[in-house]
């Protein structure tokens, strides 16, 4: 109530359908973002939105919002939190860019997530505080490419021998937010940049320009018509795996036949790439690159020491990019609803 009458505040909207494709067939990772409406009304929209084996986005939950602070952050994760069953965030990655009052909500509901920050975003930032080369810029994107900490290392000496202030500026975002080395390996996604997320703001930015009711009806049948077209689209794969595991699963391979092998005759296992080797253990299923790990797709160094005891890698493959995974992400669907007038 605003002066004694009613005003609209907040809607927050989670169907049962991508509750349940969530569950069933979908990585735990999540990307959040807020953005602005476009319409006679102004506000702003904030997401969930997870990501399907293919990297396609997959909208989880939004809510209408009259701006974008810490508050309605909380109130957005909060409902987020009991939709998904998230408890305080165990097991459970997010990514975002560096939005005001998201990081310290995301803090709050979900103190054990991992948080990851949107390296574009960072760049940006980075770039406005001190003067930056493009040789620069290429040192910063090999280091959040580093799956392990002693190349991560080496990216930032080397930037460091341009600018030492680049270093510094650059450590002011923690390693773990931003550097694969230091990601978590639970969720399989070794994503660096928020951009799916975005993807989905950009694809419903025809309804974001309508009323409210209107853009949240059009954004219920876009999202309709998506699950079924997604469902359909596994029909066309060749393979027991989603095409984008199998295309890098391709890139890994061609590394691996460079590869040599020893075998220390038990469960390890050391694999030399060029100048540089690593260490596998098959039991554990851990390869010192952590690239195996991150992905859940076998590294050339797992591929190499299989293949050396004439096993196949791709029983190795994580489940999350199988052609099971996908059709129960996409199974359940929006039921189809009546007219205003009903």
């Amino acid at each position: 109530m605003t002066e004694g009458k009613r005003r609209f505040l907040r809607m927050y909207i989670c169907f049962n359908a991508m509750k349940l494709g969530f569950k069933q067939g979908l990585k735990p990772f999540i990307g959040l973002d807020g953005t602005f409406l476009k319409g006679h009304c102004k506000g702003q929209l904030l997401v969930a939105v997870a990501q399907d084996c293919q990297n396609h986005f997959y909208p989880l939950a939004w809510a209408v919002v009259d701006k974008e602070n810490t508050l309605t952050w909380t109130w957005f994760l909060e409902l987020l939190k009991y939709s998904l069953n998230l408890k305080d965030g165990t097991d459970i990655t997010f990514t975002s860019d560096i939005q005001k009052g998201l990081l310290e909500a995301v803090r709050t509901i979900h103190p054990l997530s991992n948080h990851r920050f949107c390296l574009r975003h960072i760049e940006a930032n980075w770039s406005k505080r001190i003067r930056i080369s493009g040789e620069m810029k290429k040192y910063l994107w090999w280091s959040t490419w580093s799956t392990y900490e002693e190349d991560f290392k080496d990216q930032l000496k080397n930037l460091g021998e341009l600018s030492v202030d680049a270093v510094k500026e650059l450590l002011r975002y923690p390693p773990q937010n931003w550097c694969r080395s230091y990601f978590d390996t639970l969720c399989k996604n070794q994503m660096v940049k928020n951009n799916f997320t975005e993807s989905f703001n950009s694809w419903i930015l025809e309804a974001r320009g309508n009323p409210i009711l209107k853009m949240l009806e059009d954004i219920r049948i876009k999202i309709m018509n998506r699950l079924r077209e997604k469902e359909e689209e596994v029909r066309t794969w060749g393979g027991e795996f989603s095409p984008n595991c199998l295309k890098l699963y391709a890139v890994y391979l061609k590394v691996a036949n460079l590869c040599t092998v020893h075998f220390n005759g038990e469960t390890g296992y050391e694999v030399s790439e060029g100048g540089d080797r690593h260490t596998l253990n098959q039991v554990e299923k851990k390869c010192t690159c952590r690239s195996w790990q991150l992905t859940g797709i076998p590294c050339p160094h797992t591929i190499r020491a299989l293949k050396y005891e004439k096993e196949d890698p791709m029983t190795e493959i994580s489940w999350w990019h199988n052609k099971e995974a996908y059709p129960m992400t996409y199974r359940d669907k929006l039921m189809p609803v009546r007219g205003e007038k009903f």
